[in-house]
């Protein structure tokens, strides 16, 4: 499950695994309500954005090893222009994962529409707005093929040096109906054209409703367009407290986009992240986390090179979390001779509700209020926002 709601500490996906005689069918729905204020820019005034971010996943395990599983989401599209306010514009409804998975002892196979675990700042970042920059390289929507080996298992050691899975994945993007949207078009695809009047050549964006080459992107491509490593680690025994671990290698060929501006490059990334849960005095708990990420050949364009480096902590003593995040990317266009910073602070306070009124209903349910400052382009503005998530399992 991805991030709808901050504040909960050492955040884990669920692994489904099939095997017993029985079919068991589950999963879970996560909602979130949210209101988005920025703050005025030079060239934006002020305006509010009002949105949901919601998710239903399901599985169905079966005899022999086998599992289906399947993520539906109803999110935002990037269509909302600047310096508008909007209230649920653009929302969009798509298939997310639909895969099947075959589990034998300490080895997982699995295949279909599939999101590649690359980092995981897109899903741990602190606090409301400690995602933003780790969705920026979060790989979805994929159609591949991968493996799952859990080593610390084959060792016997789990008990001792936790949870441990080496993974390997090979994709392209997904261009299949499966990658269609519902309500709104949602795939942004660069058009030009020449002015029969001026002659001038006017580029203009316009969304499809389902994928295809001309997006662009890397691996947006054939087959085997994508390939990603990763290591992870969770419930490490430490002096105090646990921790894990992610790290990831990726290899995604250009895209058509890249390969018409003539400078075509596979992108060769890496990430390196760490989290950890620390019990402290007064029933404090405390979960710092930090993940850094390196690209050449940043989305497919050679000379292009990209760094993220999200870092900052959660601080919970029931029902509260302070959340604390610092983000920052840094890009480098040595064929255009461009280069850019972007630095982003920002800190949040989550309530628990199940504290308002216990009823089993708002078991999940929290309200989080938040504010971020992001300079950019020798810019910067205060922006606030709230957000109210819950969620059921079944």
């Amino acid at each position: 499950m991805r991030n709808v709601g901050p504040g909960v500490a050492d955040r884990t996906g669920t692994q489904t695994r099939g095997g017993s005689d029985d079919i068991v069918f589950g999963g879970e729905v996560q909602t979130t309500l949210e209101l988005d204020v920025n703050g005025k820019r030079r060239e934006t005034r002020a305006n509010g954005n009002l949105f949901t971010e919601s998710l239903a996943a399901a599985y169905l395990l079966l005899p022999y090893g086998f599992a289906v599983n399947g993520v539906l989401r109803l999110e935002q599209t990037d269509k909302v222009p600047d310096g508008r306010g909007s209230v649920f514009r653009e929302q969009t409804l798509w298939a997310d994962e639909l895969y099947l998975t075959w589990s034998r002892g300490v080895l997982d196979l699995f295949g279909g529409k599939i999101h590649p675990r690359f980092g995981s700042a897109w899903d741990r970042g602190p606090g409301l707005f400690g995602t933003d920059f780790g969705r920026e390289y979060e790989l979805t929507e994929k159609i591949g093929v991968g493996a799952r080996l859990w080593a610390s298992d084959l060792l016997g050691l789990t008990r001792t040096i936790g949870s441990h899975n080496l993974q390997v994945e090979v994709f392209e993007a997904d261009r299949t109906a499966l990658s269609w949207g519902a309500l709104s078009g949602r795939w942004a695809q660069q058009r030009t054209s020449v002015d029969p009047e001026t002659g001038e050549t006017v580029s203009r964006t316009v969304y499809r409703w389902q994928n295809r080459r001309g997006t662009g992107g890397p691996d947006n491509t054939d087959f085997a367009g994508g390939t990603v490593v990763s290591m992870a680690g969770y419930g490490i025994p430490m002096p105090r407290g646990l921790a894990g671990y992610t790290a990831s290698y990726a290899a995604r060929k250009a895209g058509q986009d890249a390969v018409e501006a003539g400078r075509a490059g596979t992108e060769q990334s890496w990430t390196l992240g760490g989290f950890w849960t620390i019990p402290l005095p007064q029933r404090l708990e405390a979960a710092p986390f930090a993940e850094f990420v390196h690209a050449d050949q940043a989305g497919g364009y050679r000379n292009r090179t990209t760094e993220y480096l999200t870092a900052g902590f959660d601080l919970r003593r029931t029902p509260w979390t302070i959340s604390y995040a610092y983000l920052s990317n840094w890009n480098d266009d040595r064929a255009e001779g461009l280069r850019g910073t972007r630095v982003q602070q920002t800190a949040s306070l989550t309530y628990d509700l199940y504290f308002v009124a216990p009823l089993p209903i708002l078991r999940s349910a929290s309200v989080t209020v938040g504010w971020r400052r992001l300079r950019e382009a020798g810019e910067a503005a205060n922006d606030f926002g709230g957000l109210l998530g819950w969620a059921w399992k079944f």
